[in-house]
């Protein structure tokens, strides 16, 4: 059992009647299992695809990093767990559609 994808079940099974969320962000100090990408995959299968924002502290780059998964819609950020944040994290939506949602990330830090 792992607690991580019990708490993202339960907190998204919430908002499964409304569909209400626009952007879902995690926050963990070490990667995720899949299993917790398989608990917001069924969320996704109910209420669309969202932008989605993972922020992990496991590994201590000296820049932040983001990757996209090009088959969905989620972003992986890795900070320097020690010296990062607060973080502020804003959701850009593309009003056209076309493009894509996009996530920007400022720490407060630097």
């Amino acid at each position: 059992v792992d607690l991580n994808a019990e708490w993202i079940e339960q907190r998204l099974s919430l908002d499964i009647g409304s569909c209400s969320y626009k952007s879902i962000v995690i926050l963990a100090q070490a990667l995720l299992k899949p299993v917790v990408y398989d608990k917001v995959d069924v969320y996704f299968e109910v209420c669309g695809h969202l932008p989605l924002l993972t922020i992990t502290g496991d590994y201590h780059p000296d820049t932040f990093c983001m990757t996209k998964n090009s088959t969905n819609t989620r972003l992986d950020l890795t900070v320097e767990a020690y010296r990062s944040g607060p973080l502020l994290v804003s959701v850009i939506r593309d009003p056209t559609g076309r493009k894509g949602d996009y996530f920007h990330v400022d720490d407060s830090d630097l």
